[in-house]
């Protein structure tokens, strides 16, 4: 035994077993089977043929997590197509030097940049209602914490989680359960309730009274020295606490969202005041029906960030698949959208370009044989993100319908993969007084009100029908 040690010093069968003829068989990424080594039959000297042994067809070999072949091409032109913002968004803009000539020419070359960057922006609103843009100054890490956020709070926590988070109003702060919202109503239309998850949160007050609520988390109550605290726009946020959600996801959750939330806020203040540059240089004459939408910078905004997560549902699995999200216009000013690769939803907005172009009046619904288009966004979140933005009501009525508020809607696709956005809708002082072209003058509070009722009276001629 010793004399063994000493010239075959392991014993184990894996080292004993020495291999001179072996065969490997390995796998591709995409399935093909591929033999590496000895390739024949050694006592019958037969060839080996990889052919004969592939559990997939030839048609059937794909990475199932590969790109698609032209998303480096589309995602590319996605965003070479989108509108640069910088000259607005950009805070080096407001940069003092004393150098009066150096100013002289910085404030030229700004101005130029400034009307290029909005008659850009007007000729893809003009013509779709929609358009893309960049160079916000929104952080694609920030961009990204906050997906990842609602994905946490939409997609992976406990339902219990999210209905810690029930507000009084739904529709403004808060969770919002599948199937209990209908955006069809906004144009006075019938239609499948919304097949997504919500969640709102609008501004925080600075000066605040009260203290939180440990029974459903809700924020600090609104300052009642506020002029516009009584405003029904204006409402707490509810938050989810330690007590249903473990303290670093429920803290995460919170400070990613808030983030964003501000940084989305001073990104559309920026976008507002190029789209109404851009009205005041392509049709004078309406320039002073928007000269009073530079939205305040202080709290008196009514802006509402809605997370959305949506997911594999009935709605994906029936022949005829109707609309997650039904045919709608948005009430406010622009809404400013994000969103991640999910491949189980899209966005579409209606083809003005079509023969059968649709109405959005609210006070003729919508055509039954609307023409959609996809509304896509790069599949990865660059060091720039693109974002979407669109038209709402209000600005398409104060620019006279010259920048439509176009139809839009969330349909179902055959992927797995769920889907999370950001959509900021932006909104106006509740109190901020409306010139309108036709001669009107009211509060933006009062003329949401008016918009919604008007819808409610379609809704309900249709259904005496």
């Amino acid at each position: 035994q010793q004399y063994l040690l000493q010239d075959v010093p392991a014993t184990t069968i894996e080292e004993l077993h020495e291999t001179t003829m072996g065969t490997h068989i390995y796998q591709l990424y995409d399935g093909t089977i591929k033999l590496h080594g000895c390739k024949k039959l050694l006592w019958h000297r037969v060839a080996m043929d990889e052919r004969k042994i592939q559990v997939l067809k030839p048609e059937q070999r794909i990475f199932p997590f590969a790109p698609p072949p032209l998303t480096i091409e589309n995602d590319k032109a996605l965003r070479e197509s989108a509108v640069d913002m910088k000259p607005y968004c950009s805070s080096g803009n407001n940069n003092n030097s004393n150098n009066d000539n150096a100013n002289d020419d910085r404030t030229a070359t700004l101005a130029e940049d400034k009307q290029a960057c909005a008659a850009a922006l007007m000729e893809q609103l003009k013509a779709h209602g929609f358009a893309l843009v960049r160079g916000t100054g929104i952080s694609s890490q920030q961009c990204r914490d906050a997906l990842h956020a609602t994905k946490s709070f939409l997609q992976d926590a406990d339902e219990s989680v999210r209905r810690s988070c029930l507000a009084k109003d739904r529709a403004r702060r808060g969770y919002s359960p599948m199937c209990t919202e209908n955006f069809a109503s906004l144009i006075g239309q019938q239609g499948p309730n919304d097949l997504v998850r919500k969640f709102r949160v609008g501004p925080v007050m600075n000066d605040t009274t009260g203290s939180e609520s440990s029974e459903n988390a809700i924020d600090v109550a609104l300052s009642s020295s506020s002029p516009s605290s009584s405003s029904s726009l204006l409402q707490p946020n509810a938050w989810p606490n330690d007590e249903v959600w473990n303290t670093h996801d429920a803290s995460t959750f919170r400070s990613s969202v808030e983030a964003y939330y501000e940084q989305s806020c001073a990104a559309s203040h920026a976008i507002v005041q190029a789209i109404c540059d851009g009205i005041a240089a392509d049709q004078p004459h309406l320039a002073e029906y928007v000269k009073g939408l530079s939205m305040k910078e202080s709290i008196d905004h009514t802006s509402i960030l809605t997370l959305l997560g949506y997911r594999i549902g009935t709605r994906h699995k029936r022949k005829q698949k109707e609309p997650l999200v039904a045919p709608h216009t948005d009430v406010g000013v622009i809404t400013m959208l994000l969103f991640d690769g999910g491949d189980c939803a899209t966005l579409q907005r209606a083809d003005s370009t079509a023969a059968d172009t649709v109405r959005t009046d609210d006070s003729q619904g919508k055509s039954t044989s609307t023409n959609w288009v996809d509304v896509d966004l790069p599949s990865v979140i660059s060091d720039d993100p693109v974002f979407v933005v669109n038209i709402g009501d209000c600005l398409s009525e104060l620019s006279n319908g010259s920048l439509p508020s176009t139809l839009h809607q969330v349909v179902p696709l055959e992927g797995a993969v769920p889907r999370n956005c950001l959509a900021l809708f932006v909104g106006l002082d509740p109190n901020e007084t409306l010139s309108l072209p036709n001669g009107e003058h009211m509060t933006y509070e009062e003329w949401r009100k008016r918009r919604i009722r008007r819808a409610q009276d379609v809704l309900r001629l249709h259904n005496e029908k």
